[in-house]
């Protein structure tokens, strides 16, 4: 039963999180004795404490593992459709081409986090994960990532003007207001007003 609903549910190489899986009439105790006996017979890899996959076979027909970065994202930015954080410091400024830097360190924010701050060990990686000031979700993701990144923005930013152009074009395109930047922008340092007016973001916002 269990193995039929992980593949109804899961697809091959995705990360399964046990305090995610719950069956009707089987206890938590029995999932957990189920998945052992699962991994027992290859048909679920264990990747670390609580977190499992179902493999998938490779030309070679050797199981194909879970990457570090993959298991970070499900466990602190996304998971099961749920937003639960952001990419945020030189690992965003990266992403967004602000930055050539390319961190050795991926940097996140996170609700999944009780530490204001921890350094995560993932398979052969190492996250630094923050917890937020405000409560991540879908509606408002893309607004705290991009002013958790304007707050420090000094300490990112290859070329000013690449910057600019990279923070107009992350604006427009996912129709921030100023409303929304107005009822957020108090859970961060004042310092990031300077940065707004040094960007010319005042004029994008929509």
């Amino acid at each position: 039963m269990l193995y039929d609903y992980l593949i109804k549910n899961y697809e091959f190489g995705e990360p399964i999180f046990l305090i995610d899986v719950r069956i009707d009439g089987i206890s938590e105790e029995n999932i957990r004795q189920k998945f052992k006996k699962l991994t027992d017979k290859g048909l679920v890899e264990r990747y670390e404490n609580g977190i499992y996959y179902i493999p998938k076979k490779s030309r070679l027909k050797s199981n194909v593992g879970l990457s570090s970065e993959i298991v970070a994202r499900y466990k602190y930015i996304e998971r099961r459709g749920n937003i639960l954080g952001y990419y945020a410091g030189n690992t965003l400024a990266n992403q967004m081409g602000i930055s050539i830097q390319v961190p050795i360190k991926e940097e996140i924010v996170s609700n999944n986090i009780a530490a204001i701050t921890r350094e995560i060990n993932i398979g052969n990686r190492s996250f630094i994960v923050r917890k937020s000031n405000v409560e991540i979700n879908a509606g408002n993701y893309k607004i705290l990532q991009l002013l958790d990144l304007l707050k420090d923005l000094e300490l990112y930013m290859d070329n000013e003007e690449d910057a600019k152009l990279q923070l107009k074009k992350y604006v427009q395109n996912n129709e921030i207001t100023r409303q929304e930047v107005d009822k957020y922008i108090g859970y961060f340092p004042n310092k990031i007003y300077k940065n707004i007016y040094k960007m010319r973001l005042d004029n994008v916002f929509a």
